[in-house]
This record gives structure tokens, C-alpha cells and sequence, in this order.
């Protein structure tokens, strides 16, 4: 058999080996439930790595992929029970109290930017949505829920909390500059 055959035969048997090893050093692609379970050993600042990594991944899909995405979470979402969904929340909020006031300050940042990003519409449409579940919820529900914030405010640095007064009577139940012709937004300045 020719030399220059016989070595590559052997080359690609390397390879392959090489390939199959490699293959069993990296992780598998896992479901977002594993994710979860695998982060609950991360570090805190691997865990907030691991969460900008899934940030990045859903922002580089397309609206359509990322509209099924957030609905395959609802529907998993909807199948819990509520015990189960209640642990879910719970943990949510640890993690969100877990947050350095400069994550904070990144997560509102995006938000922001992904709510003036939207057309008057889909505002308009947020904006219902927000008050018809305020206003399905209890007098319990509502009454936590003041709590809560109130216990987050507490929390706030000073400047977080002038920013976040500033912030809620720009976005309270006013309209939005946004969504007014443009010949009021100068009006308002005056």
C-alpha cells in the first residue's frame, strides 16, 4: 500500500479520537431547567456570567424565535403547579436581591432601552396588560406587592431612589413623551 495513503488512514483515525475526546470535555447543549439546576453550584459572579451568556443567546435570535422561546417558558410556566410556581418566584426574587446595585442599574438600563424601542403600539399594549393585572389581583396580592417595593426602596442607595422618583413620574400613569405628537413634548418643556 502506497505510504502517503497509509499515513493518511492513520491521520484520520487520530482525528477521530481527538474529535470524540474533545467532544466529551465540552458540555451538551441542555434544556433550560438543567441550566438552572447547574447554576445552583456556580459562584455568584459565575452565575451572573452564566445569565449574560443566555442574554446574549436570546438576543441573537430572531423576534420570531425569541416570541416561541418566551412562550414555550409560559406554557412550562402554566403546566407548574402552584406550589412549584410560587418556589420559582421565590427563588426569582432572591436572585434579583442578590443583583449589585450596577447589575441593577444594567437590567433597568436594558429594559429602558427595550421599551422605548417598541412603537406607541405595543406601549399602549404593555401599559393594559400591566393595569389589567393589577387590577385581576386581590386586595392581599396588591397589598405584598406594596411591601415588597417598599422593602426594595429601602434597599435603594440615594441615587437610586431620586432616580427611580424621577422615573415614575416620567412613567407613571402619564403618557408617555413618546407616545404624543411631537408639537406637545415641546409645549410640556415650557
Amino acid at each position: 500500500m502506497n505510504p502517503i495513503l497509509k499515513t493518511l488512514i492513520a491521520a484520520g483515525i487520530v482525528a477521530s479520537f481527538s474529535l470524540n475526546a474533545l467532544a466529551d470535555d465540552t458540555p451538551p447543549a441542555t434544556s433550560p431547567q438543567e441550566r438552572m439546576e447547574r447554576m445552583k453550584d456556580l459562584t455568584p459572579e459565575q452565575r451572573a456570567k452564566e445569565h449574560e451568556t443566555m442574554r446574549e443567546e436570546m438576543r441573537k435570535l430572531t423576534p420570531e424565535q425569541r416570541e416561541a422561546k418566551r412562550k414555550e417558558r409560559r406554557e412550562q410556566f402554566e403546566k407548574m403547579s402552584p406550589e412549584v410556581r410560587k418556589a420559582m418566584r421565590e427563588k426569582m426574587k432572591e436572585h434579583r436581591d442578590d443583583l449589585t446595585p450596577e447589575q441593577r442599574e444594567a437590567r433597568r438600563k436594558e429594559m429602558r432601552e427595550k421599551f422605548e424601542n417598541m412603537s406607541p403600539e405595543e406601549r399602549k399594549e404593555m401599559r393594559k396588560k400591566m393595569k389589567e393585572h393589577r387590577k385581576d389581583s386581590s386586595h392581599e396580592e396588591r397589598s405584598e406587592r406594596r411591601k415588597e417595593m417598599r422593602e426594595r426602596f429601602e434597599k435603594m442607595s440615594p441615587e437610586e431612589r431620586e432616580r427611580f422618583k424621577r422615573e415614575m413620574g416620567r412613567h407613571g400613569d402619564m403618557p408617555h413623551s413618546a407616545d404624543r405628537p411631537d408639537d406637545t413634548k415641546d409645549q410640556d418643556r415650557k
